[in-house]
């Protein structure tokens, strides 16, 4: 059984308020995720954006 079948399998004994509690927790957990991927594509973004502003060509202190 996977983790899904695990979790609908347990949240389905739970009484009503604890399964909104549950689906909360689990919406909390989405929208982490998808800020964790944002941050990661900026990073990303930015990183390129710093390498193409400081390419290695452009450096005026390695040429003899």
């Amino acid at each position: 059984m996977n983790a899904a079948e695990l979790i609908f399998q347990k949240t389905s004994a739970l009484p009503p308020e604890l399964q909104q509690e549950a689906l909360r927790y689990v919406d909390y957990l989405v929208e982490r995720q998808s800020e964790a991927e944002a941050a990661r594509d900026w990073a990303k973004f930015s990183a390129n954006q710093l390498a193409r502003a400081y390419a290695p060509e452009d450096a005026i202190y390695d040429q003899d």
